[in-house]
Protein backbone atom coordinates (compact mmCIF):
# COMPACT_ATOMS: atom_id res chain seq x y z
CA UNK A 1 0.00 0.00 0.00
CA UNK A 2 1.49 3.41 -0.91
CA UNK A 3 1.11 6.41 1.26
CA UNK A 4 0.26 9.54 -0.67
CA UNK A 5 1.10 12.75 0.69
CA UNK A 6 -2.75 14.57 1.05
CA UNK A 7 -0.71 18.29 0.23
CA UNK A 8 1.23 17.61 -2.66
CA UNK A 9 -0.06 14.05 -3.69
CA UNK A 10 3.38 12.75 -4.17
CA UNK A 11 3.99 9.02 -2.79
CA UNK A 12 6.60 9.19 0.32
CA UNK A 13 9.12 6.53 0.24
CA UNK A 14 9.04 4.41 2.91
CA UNK A 15 12.38 5.44 4.41
CA UNK A 16 9.70 8.42 5.58
CA UNK A 17 7.41 6.45 7.06
CA UNK A 18 7.02 5.62 10.97
CA UNK A 19 4.90 2.82 11.19
CA UNK A 20 4.22 2.96 14.80
CA UNK A 21 3.52 6.62 15.30
CA UNK A 22 1.43 6.43 12.04
CA UNK A 23 3.58 9.73 10.56
CA UNK A 24 5.05 10.64 7.62
CA UNK A 25 7.08 13.36 6.32
CA UNK A 26 6.96 14.30 2.16
CA UNK A 27 10.19 15.02 0.72
CA UNK A 28 9.07 16.60 -2.25
CA UNK A 29 6.92 19.31 -0.09
CA UNK A 30 8.12 18.87 3.46
CA UNK A 31 4.97 18.45 4.96
CA UNK A 32 4.65 15.95 7.70
CA UNK A 33 1.27 14.10 8.51
CA UNK A 34 -0.34 11.49 10.40
CA UNK A 35 -2.02 8.46 8.36
CA UNK A 36 -3.87 6.22 10.81
CA UNK A 37 -6.98 7.18 9.56
CA UNK A 38 -5.80 5.63 6.13
CA UNK A 39 -4.60 2.34 7.43
CA UNK A 40 -6.98 -0.26 8.38
CA UNK A 41 -6.27 -1.73 11.83
CA UNK A 42 -3.45 0.95 12.50
CA UNK A 43 -3.19 1.48 16.23
CA UNK A 44 -2.69 4.91 17.47
CA UNK A 45 -2.49 5.09 21.16
CA UNK A 46 -5.54 7.26 22.89
CA UNK A 47 -4.80 10.25 24.91
CA UNK A 48 -6.14 10.03 28.14
CA UNK A 49 -9.63 12.39 28.34
CA UNK A 50 -8.36 15.72 31.02
CA UNK A 51 -10.41 17.67 33.23
CA UNK A 52 -11.05 20.94 33.13
CA UNK A 53 -8.09 22.53 34.95
CA UNK A 54 -8.40 25.10 37.51
CA UNK A 55 -8.71 28.76 36.03
CA UNK A 56 -10.84 28.00 33.28
CA UNK A 57 -14.44 28.18 32.34
CA UNK A 58 -16.22 26.27 29.24
CA UNK A 59 -19.55 27.89 28.05
CA UNK A 60 -21.52 28.93 24.76
CA UNK A 61 -21.92 32.26 22.90
CA UNK A 62 -24.17 31.82 20.03
CA UNK A 63 -22.57 28.81 17.89
CA UNK A 64 -19.44 29.16 19.60
CA UNK A 65 -17.87 27.19 21.94
CA UNK A 66 -16.20 29.84 24.67
CA UNK A 67 -13.21 28.76 26.78
CA UNK A 68 -11.70 31.34 28.70
CA UNK A 69 -8.23 31.02 30.29
CA UNK A 70 -7.08 33.04 33.51
CA UNK A 71 -3.63 33.36 33.63
CA UNK A 72 -3.25 34.13 37.51
CA UNK A 73 -0.59 31.67 39.11
CA UNK A 74 1.24 30.85 41.76
CA UNK A 75 4.63 31.89 39.92
CA UNK A 76 3.02 35.65 39.86
CA UNK A 77 2.72 36.08 43.52
CA UNK A 78 6.67 35.93 43.52
CA UNK A 79 7.27 37.85 40.59
CA UNK A 80 5.15 40.34 42.35
CA UNK A 81 7.44 40.59 45.63
CA UNK A 82 10.70 40.05 42.62
CA UNK A 83 9.30 43.31 41.02
CA UNK A 84 9.02 45.32 44.28
CA UNK A 85 12.79 44.29 45.36
CA UNK A 86 13.61 45.15 41.51
CA UNK A 87 11.79 48.43 40.50
CA UNK A 88 12.53 49.52 44.58
CA UNK A 89 16.07 49.01 44.24
CA UNK A 90 16.56 51.25 40.70
CA UNK A 91 14.32 53.67 42.27
CA UNK A 92 16.64 53.95 44.99
CA UNK A 93 19.44 54.31 42.66
CA UNK A 94 18.40 56.67 40.79
CA UNK A 95 17.35 59.12 43.96
CA UNK A 96 20.63 58.64 45.44
CA UNK A 97 21.99 59.46 41.83
CA UNK A 98 19.76 62.74 41.31
CA UNK A 99 20.31 63.83 44.16
CA UNK A 100 23.91 63.61 44.24
CA UNK A 101 24.58 65.13 40.88
CA UNK A 102 25.99 61.77 40.13
CA UNK A 103 27.98 61.45 36.38
CA UNK A 104 25.50 60.81 33.36
CA UNK A 105 27.04 57.32 32.50
CA UNK A 106 25.66 56.57 36.39
CA UNK A 107 22.39 57.71 34.82
CA UNK A 108 23.28 55.45 31.91
CA UNK A 109 24.54 52.44 32.92
CA UNK A 110 21.44 51.07 34.63
CA UNK A 111 19.35 51.51 31.22
CA UNK A 112 19.16 48.23 30.56
CA UNK A 113 18.09 46.76 34.28
CA UNK A 114 15.31 49.49 34.08
CA UNK A 115 14.22 47.93 31.16
CA UNK A 116 13.97 44.74 32.54
CA UNK A 117 12.21 46.09 35.54
CA UNK A 118 9.58 47.63 32.99
CA UNK A 119 8.85 44.44 30.63
CA UNK A 120 8.87 42.32 33.79
CA UNK A 121 6.62 44.21 35.48
CA UNK A 122 4.18 44.60 32.74
CA UNK A 123 4.01 40.52 32.66
CA UNK A 124 3.13 40.38 36.25
CA UNK A 125 0.39 42.92 35.93
CA UNK A 126 -0.76 41.04 33.00
CA UNK A 127 -0.46 38.06 35.10
CA UNK A 128 -2.88 38.94 38.09
CA UNK A 129 -6.23 40.51 35.58
CA UNK A 130 -5.11 39.27 31.84
CA UNK A 131 -7.41 36.03 30.74
CA UNK A 132 -7.15 34.35 27.65
CA UNK A 133 -10.46 34.22 25.29
CA UNK A 134 -10.83 31.04 22.52
CA UNK A 135 -14.05 31.52 20.46
CA UNK A 136 -14.25 28.27 18.26
CA UNK A 137 -17.00 27.85 15.33
CA UNK A 138 -17.24 25.82 12.36
CA UNK A 139 -15.81 28.44 10.37
CA UNK A 140 -13.09 30.19 12.93
CA UNK A 141 -10.74 29.85 15.81
CA UNK A 142 -10.34 33.09 17.65
CA UNK A 143 -7.94 34.25 20.28
CA UNK A 144 -7.58 36.73 22.40
CA UNK A 145 -5.71 38.24 25.65
CA UNK A 146 -7.30 41.07 27.26
CA UNK A 147 -7.60 43.50 28.93
CA UNK A 148 -4.27 44.75 28.72
CA UNK A 149 -2.27 43.96 25.28
CA UNK A 150 -0.33 41.22 24.43
CA UNK A 151 1.09 39.58 21.64
CA UNK A 152 -0.69 36.37 20.57
CA UNK A 153 -3.99 37.45 19.34
CA UNK A 154 -5.46 35.40 16.32
CA UNK A 155 -7.87 34.44 14.08
CA UNK A 156 -7.81 30.93 11.92
CA UNK A 157 -9.69 29.97 9.42
CA UNK A 158 -11.38 26.33 10.30
CA UNK A 159 -10.46 25.15 6.64
CA UNK A 160 -6.73 25.89 7.04
CA UNK A 161 -6.69 23.10 10.64
CA UNK A 162 -5.57 19.71 9.53
CA UNK A 163 -4.76 18.81 13.29
CA UNK A 164 -4.03 20.42 16.78
CA UNK A 165 -1.48 19.14 18.69
CA UNK A 166 0.76 20.36 22.54
CA UNK A 167 4.29 21.07 22.48
CA UNK A 168 6.49 20.92 25.51
CA UNK A 169 9.23 23.93 25.52
CA UNK A 170 11.92 23.80 27.91
CA UNK A 171 14.00 26.62 29.11
CA UNK A 172 17.73 26.28 30.23
CA UNK A 173 19.63 28.35 32.45
CA UNK A 174 21.90 28.37 35.40
CA UNK A 175 19.53 27.20 38.20
CA UNK A 176 18.05 24.50 35.75
CA UNK A 177 15.46 23.93 33.34
CA UNK A 178 11.69 25.71 33.32
CA UNK A 179 8.63 24.44 31.05
CA UNK A 180 5.76 25.49 29.79
CA UNK A 181 3.21 24.11 27.30
CA UNK A 182 2.20 24.64 23.60
CA UNK A 183 -1.60 24.65 21.77
CA UNK A 184 -0.31 24.43 18.27
CA UNK A 185 -2.06 23.52 15.02
CA UNK A 186 -1.38 21.32 11.64
CA UNK A 187 -2.20 23.86 8.57
CA UNK A 188 -3.26 22.45 5.40
CA UNK A 189 -0.43 23.66 3.46
CA UNK A 190 1.60 21.13 5.73
CA UNK A 191 2.70 24.30 7.93
CA UNK A 192 2.46 25.09 11.93
CA UNK A 193 1.39 27.37 13.92
CA UNK A 194 1.14 28.31 17.43
CA UNK A 195 -2.46 29.44 18.97
CA UNK A 196 -1.83 29.68 22.63
CA UNK A 197 1.08 29.52 24.54
CA UNK A 198 2.76 30.22 28.08
CA UNK A 199 0.38 27.57 29.44
CA UNK A 200 1.91 26.63 32.99
CA UNK A 201 0.51 22.57 32.36
CA UNK A 202 0.97 19.54 30.10
CA UNK A 203 -2.87 19.38 30.95
CA UNK A 204 -3.71 22.69 30.45
CA UNK A 205 -2.73 22.29 26.58
CA UNK A 206 -4.43 18.97 26.25
CA UNK A 207 -7.53 20.27 27.44
CA UNK A 208 -7.64 23.10 24.70
CA UNK A 209 -6.54 20.64 22.27
CA UNK A 210 -9.49 18.31 23.09
CA UNK A 211 -12.32 20.78 23.64
CA UNK A 212 -11.62 22.29 20.38
CA UNK A 213 -10.59 18.94 18.07
CA UNK A 214 -14.13 17.62 19.51
CA UNK A 215 -15.89 20.95 18.60
CA UNK A 216 -15.13 20.73 15.25
CA UNK A 217 -14.75 17.02 14.92
CA UNK A 218 -11.33 16.76 14.23
CA UNK A 219 -10.05 12.99 14.91
CA UNK A 220 -6.87 13.12 16.47
CA UNK A 221 -3.73 12.22 15.03
CA UNK A 222 0.10 11.77 16.09
CA UNK A 223 1.96 14.44 15.06
CA UNK A 224 5.90 14.10 15.17
CA UNK A 225 7.21 16.45 17.54
CA UNK A 226 4.13 16.82 19.76
CA UNK A 227 4.38 16.47 23.68
CA UNK A 228 4.58 13.06 25.38
CA UNK A 229 1.50 11.66 26.79
CA UNK A 230 0.62 12.66 30.29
Amino acid sequence: MNINCPHCGKTVPSADINIQSAMAKCSSCSAVFGFADKVPGALVPDKRAVEMPRGYTLGTDGADLVIIRRWMSAKFVFLFFFCVFWDGFLFFWYSVAVSKGAPLMAILFPLIHVAVGVGLTYFTIAGFVNRTRINVNPAEVRIKHYPLPWAGNRTVQRAEIEQLFCEEKVSRNKNGASFSYILSAVTRSGGRLKLVSGLDKPEDALFLEQKIEGYLGISDRPVAGEMRQV
